[in-house]
């Protein structure tokens, strides 16, 4: 199991920083495209079609290719108070799991219907760029399914704390670690 777990963690690794890295270029680019727009609105008076609708796509697929790096962190939503109670204690542990349990059966379900969206999607044309639609959704079943690999990451790091309290370190909630408890 621990190497499986081993091996899961520097698939994600190196995923998470090619998609940190991808993200990064799309948000210069994005910039880019606003910036162009903008000057040729205001200043020159004649703006394009097509500006607004690219930055909106590199913005989806930014947030896409960025949401398993923030998984992998816990740089979730978490209620501190809640969590401040629970820590370091089995209970900590146990509702991490099922938490972490129920975030990879809701991914692998967004997987599956984000798939079926963009197959849907392949013979409609995006309005302004004229690009089959496909390529604005691919993105989503691409990056669900990347969060969901960290996801199980996580998943059999909590399971694996269980029964080895401290044996990897994780994080449940938000800035906590399942390390300690």
């Amino acid at each position: 199991m621990d190497a499986f777990i081993q091996a899961l963690k520097r698939v994600n690794t190196v995923v998470a920083c090619f998609c940190g890295y991808a993200a990064g270029a799309l948000l210069a680019g994005m910039l880019a495209v606003v910036v162009v727009h903008v000057f040729f609105r205001y200043v020159l008076n004649s703006g394009f079609a097509w500006t607004e609708e690219l930055s909106r796509t590199m913005m989806v697929w930014m947030g896409f290719l960025y949401f398993p790096t923030a998984h992998r962190k816990a740089l979730n939503v978490s209620l501190d108070l809640f969590v401040a109670t629970i820590e370091k204690t089995v209970v900590h542990r146990w509702i991490g799991l099922v938490i972490e349990l129920a975030i990879f059966l809701l991914l692998c379900g967004a997987v599956y219907y984000s798939y079926n969206l963009a197959a849907g999607a392949a013979r409609s044309e995006t309005l302004a760029l004229r690009i089959p639609l496909i390529y604005v959704y691919a993105i989503m079943p691409v990056g669900f399914a990347l969060v969901a690999l960290c996801s199980l990451e996580r998943l059999l790091q909590i399971a694996g704390n269980l029964i080895d309290p401290g044996r990897y370190e994780v994080h449940v909630f938000g800035g906590s670690t399942g390390a300690d408890a």
